[in-house]
């Protein structure tokens, strides 16, 4: 009797021991879960941001050349110099990015392409274009007359 109570004890021991080795490696190795990150948490965490720049007002009603910004692309078009373009390709892409401030002056005008000497004549086009003219200033909710960046896309 003493003997199968032993045995009984050893055998209850041995699935102890099995359960708590079982259990250890379980949490030990165990993958560990990543919180979900948002879009906004990773695009944060990538470009640090300076808290002395006032974040971009909100912009109703955007800045407008006096006739449209149509009209502005044209006469873009028509202040290129067609003679430092002949050498490039034909399809050429860049964007004419402009700071209008509430006055309605343009503070600053860049071009974003892939083709820089398109996009340097596509500037001084585009200074042309904007010179003493004025702009109609982008107004907020409130229609007070605000700072507007306006981006323009722009094909020859």
């Amino acid at each position: 009797m003493i003997c199968i109570i032993s045995t009984t004890i050893t055998i209850i021991m041995k699935k102890i021991i099995l359960l708590i080795l079982t259990l250890m490696f379980g949490i030990g190795f165990a993958q560990k879960v990543k919180k979900e990150e948002k879009v906004k948490d990773k695009f944060e965490s990538r470009q640090p941001q300076d808290m002395s720049v006032p974040p971009p007002p909100m912009v109703a009603f955007p800045a407008q050349y006096p006739k449209g910004n149509k009209a502005f692309i044209e006469n873009v078009k028509k202040n290129l110099n067609a003679d430092a373009l002949k050498p490039l390709s034909k399809d050429l892409k860049t964007k004419i990015i402009l700071k209008v401030n509430s006055e309605g002056n343009v503070v600053n005008i860049s071009t974003y392409g892939e083709n820089e000497v398109f996009n340097s004549e596509v500037k001084k086009a585009a200074e042309k274009a904007t010179y003493q003219v004025k702009w109609e200033a982008g107004k907020n909710n409130r229609g007070e007359k605000v700072i507007d960046i306006v981006n323009l896309p722009f094909k020859y």
